[in-house]
């Protein structure tokens, strides 16, 4: 598992650390608010991925049973940071509703963003996969991470196509909904993983 655990972990950095940089030049070009909370959620991902490295890396240390624990612990924390993550677009899709800003869309943003969906999908793919042998909740957490972040991209992208069109507030409104969305999800695993912690 350690193995397996640690070339996920490690992979899960490299992608995110990728995926947040195109995001965050396609957020600043555009002036897109959702495509930028859509960057930090994936700049929070590497920080939820070296907690992961670090967990798989001292699971070998640990009897089967604190092993257990120490995964629950770490999924708990990384989907407590996807909760924070959405709180934070709720409270920034409100405060661009209220002072909406022009976004400018071009093919060559929306060809990137395409791109980093169909790259969180591959994610998904990967860590389900290495799921299936390694059996850890961390990895099950980095799946749903994965596949959570797939919809919320499509979601901005759908944003960065249509804003300009419908009005600038529209930007807001997808910033307001994708954070209810993770939030609602990640406050539900939270849930799931405490009374795991709890019962231990």
């Amino acid at each position: 598992m350690k193995k397996t655990g640690v070339a996920a972990a490690v992979f899960g950095i490299i992608c995110n650390f990728g995926l947040f940089l195109a995001k965050l030049y396609v957020s600043i070009s555009s002036s897109s608010l959702a495509i930028y909370c859509d960057a930090v959620n994936n700049f929070l991902d590497v920080f939820s991925c070296l907690l992961a490295l670090l967990t798989f890396a001292l699971i070998a240390r640990l009897a089967e049973r604190k092993s257990l624990r120490a995964q629950s612990l770490c999924a708990f924390v990384i989907n407590l940071v996807i909760a924070c993550t959405g709180v934070y677009f709720l409270y920034n899709g409100l405060q661009r509703t209220l002072r909406p800003l022009p976004i400018s869309y071009t093919y060559k943003y929306a060809a990137i963003i395409g791109a980093s969906i169909l790259a969180k999908a591959l994610m998904a793919l990967i860590y389900n996969l290495l799921n299936k042998s390694a059996q850890s909740d961390i990895l099950r957490a980095l799946v749903l991470d994965s596949v959570l972040d797939c919809g919320v991209t499509a979601f901005t992208l759908i944003g960065l196509v249509v804003a300009p069109k419908i009005g600038f507030a529209a930007d807001g409104i997808f910033a307001l909904v994708l954070g209810g969305i993770i939030t609602a999800q990640a406050v539900k695993e939270i849930i799931k993983e405490t009374k795991f912690l709890i019962n231990e």
